[in-house]
């Protein structure tokens, strides 16, 4: 694996972390669990280290003084405030901007990078706005001491004493650390003393090691890179410990230090330094977003790069292998030996371990939902922060399955969905205690699995839908004439049309007539419904209706003169009817079927022609999202697992085609999209 494909995955990872950490600060705003923190302290350690061995500095610079912030945090001498879980969050969107800057090239990125340092040393107090103002640019007195638990950056231009702890463990040889190297390279920085024996305490068997050098902190981490996570570095002076000339000074240090504790009031700085941090913090922060010149990066899913998988099912896989390789060559001598009981036995263990391998194959490529919905949550928490609202996001069914090229389809869709229940469906916390409802509104994701299907319910407990309203919006945008009947279906099937919104007004969440019409579009691409359900004042849901696969699915062989089509076998009510002549009307295209007019069409070459029909062709009945019509075929093969691959650019302009699928004779199949042929009969 070269230099760029570790990138690459470290890119990839990086921004799995990244969402982690929003998660963790989204529980952060509720409550100051200490695991959370030491989380988020994790998580920018992780990547620290691993953003300086791809040469990405600047987001070490931001990740070290947010870790110093959350060391801070861990130890008690800092307390958390919304400054700090906002500053963090900006933090995390420019990280995510200088995974792809890295040049560090772009002018937005460089003042946001200069800004977001100001406002970080803001909050850890060593900086106000005044003091950014008015400081002079002069080294500290010496009665002036920086309080801090973590060393800060910066060049060093004396010699400093550091000590580092170093605790062993098991793990480090389980990694193959080679330590000779690390050591080597700590102690190249400078002149150092190691404890003659281990000391023992409380955390365990450790070694204590004290450094003299001239180099930053940075340095002494870079060459502890992989043992960090068993060491804890101190600063124990700003001069040679072990030099006689430099110990003279000490003494006048200590009364310095003494005075300068007796006037220093801790009570003081707990109470008054957060809120001053808080303020100018958010003022910084908001100035970052000014400088980007937008809101807050939105946060949109993307598609997954990785798929974990477990290692019971690829011990299945190496299983299926070697029986297929076992397989091939008793085939082979059963066909030199003219052998033809044999061969057939060999050739059935064929087909049957081809149906164990697409299983096993599918099995792999299913994901479950957890790893999307975690990017959601930050959108939710923006989004309703964004627009003054107070929302809980509830998740029934994460570890629900889909397939993932399903999960990288609908990251879009549901998106959407969700921005539309935030921004039409909650209502601020004033209107929901006027309404008698709770001042924090629920949006809920379900998922549940039933036979070869996934439901997905997105739902609100908010507005819900207005249809009289719907209904006289699209007569006034023209989409409907005054005085057409509707059900409350079709109503609710306005939403999904083109540019159609119910918005007063356009806003950065929604109010442009964009969205809808592409979540139906994308979930029809995918061969799967959405249904709409809402009550006035109690809310919306919106269900998705998708197959857990879209790869290989079950479909019906049927035949109209030397072209055969595959039809979904899930989208057939009745086939192989025999077609009646005193049944049907070929002037106004219906044709009755258990005392009920359905449309038709009849299948012939590569178009849908709804002409003449013979008394020997087939009938098929589709049902599909509540509509029912016919198909017309000249013969029925019968059942066939299809394995669907997409159309070229030439049937780009045939809607009613999805996609095509290799017989076993080396002929096409062409797949109908059982959608588009009910938009062409219902238009006839």
């Amino acid at each position: 694996m070269d230099m760029n494909q570790l990138k690459l995955k470290f890119i990839d990872e990086a921004e799995s972390l990244l969402t982690s950490l929003d998660n963790v600060l989204i529980e952060l705003e509720k409550t100051d669990d200490l695991q959370n923190i030491n989380e988020a302290f994790r998580v920018m350690h992780t990547i620290k280290g691993a953003s300086g061995m791809f040469g990405f500095d600047k987001i070490v610079e931001i990740t070290h003084e947010l870790e110093s912030i959350y060391d801070l945090l861990r130890q008690k001498t800092l307390q958390l405030n919304p400054s700090i879980i906002d500053i963090t969050f900006t933090a995390a969107d420019h990280i995510r901007a200088l995974l792809i800057d890295e040049a560090f090239s772009n002018e937005n990125n460089i003042k946001r990078h200069k800004l977001l340092k100001e406002s970080i040393d803001v909050v850890k107090g060593i900086k106000t706005p005044e003091s950014k103002k008015t400081e002079p640019k002069t080294t500290s007195t010496p009665n002036e001491i920086k309080v801090s638990n973590k060393p800060t950056t910066g060049n060093i231009d004396k010699k400093a004493t550091w000590n580092i702890l170093f605790y062993p463990n098991e793990e480090l040889i389980k990694r193959c650390v080679n330590m000779a190297y690390t050591f080597h390279d700590l102690f190249a920085l400078g002149e150092y003393k190691i404890s003659s024996k281990p000391f023992n305490n409380s955390e365990g068997e450790f070694w204590s090691i004290f450094l003299v050098t001239d180099q930053p902190f940075e340095e002494i981490e870079n060459a502890l890179m992989f043992v960090m996570d068993y060491c804890k570095i101190s600063k124990v002076a700003d001069f040679d410990i072990f030099n006689p000339t430099e110990l003279e000074k000490r003494d006048e240090q200590l009364n310095n230090i003494t005075q300068h504790i007796e006037a220093f009031d801790t009570t003081d700085m707990q109470n008054n330094a957060p809120n001053n941090a808080n303020d100018s913090g958010k003022e910084l922060i908001h100035l970052i977003n000014k400088t980007n010149n937008q809101q807050p990066v939105q946060m949109t899913p993307k598609a997954t790069t990785r798929i974990n998988v477990e290692a019971s099912k690829l011990d299945t896989l190496m299983y299926l292998v070697s029986e297929l390789v076992t397989t091939k060559s008793e085939l082979l001598i059963a066909l030199k030996k003219h052998d033809e009981e044999k061969s057939i036995d060999a050739a059935e263990k064929i087909e049957k371990l081809s149906k164990l391998f697409s299983d096993n194959a599918l099995s792999i490529r299913m994901v479950s939902l957890h790893e999307m919905l975690n990017k959601f949550k930050r959108l939710i928490r923006d989004l309703a922060k964004q627009l003054g609202k107070q929302i809980e996001f509830e998740i029934i069914g994460e570890d629900t399955e889909l397939d993932k090229n399903i999960i990288d389809a609908i990251g879009e869709p549901i998106m959407h969905l969700i921005r539309n229940c935030i921004d039409h469906g909650i209502e601020i916390p004033e209107k929901r205690i006027a309404k008698g409802k709770p001042e924090t509104g629920t949006i809920k994701f379900e998922a549940q699995k039933t036979g070869n299907y996934v439901y997905i319910t997105i739902s609100d407990d908010g507005n819900g839908i207005n249809t009289e309203y719907v209904y006289n919006k699209a007569v006034d945008k023209g989409f409907i004439q005054p005085g057409t009947n509707l059900t409350e279906k079709e109503i609710m099937d306005l939403i999904f049309l083109p540019g159609f919104s119910t918005a007063e007004s356009l806003s950065n969440v929604s109010g442009r007539g964009i969205g809808m019409d592409i979540v139906l579009k994308r979930i029809h691409d995918i061969r799967g419904e959405i249904i709409v359900s809402s009550t006035k004042n109690i809310g919306t849901a919106f269900t998705l209706k998708l197959q857990q696969t879209v790869s290989i699915i079950s479909t019906l062989l049927v035949t109209s003169g030397k072209t055969t089509y595959a039809i979904p076998i899930e989208d057939i009510e009745a086939c192989n009817i025999e077609l009646d002549e005193n049944t049907t009307n070929t002037q106004s295209k219906l044709i009755r079927y258990n005392n009920e007019l359905l449309p038709f069409y009849i299948l012939k070459g590569y178009t849908m022609h709804a002409e003449d029909s013979s008394c020997s062709q087939k009938l098929i009945i589709i049902n599909k999202q509540s509509k029912r019509y016919a198909i017309i075929a000249d013969t029925i093969i019968g059942e066939y697992q299809a394995v669907i691959k997409p159309l070229g650019k030439a049937f780009s302009e045939v809607k009613h085609l999805s996609g095509a699928s290799l017989l076993g004779d080396g002929s096409i199949a062409l797949l109908l999209d059982t959608d588009n042929v009910w938009f062409k009969t219902s238009n006839n």
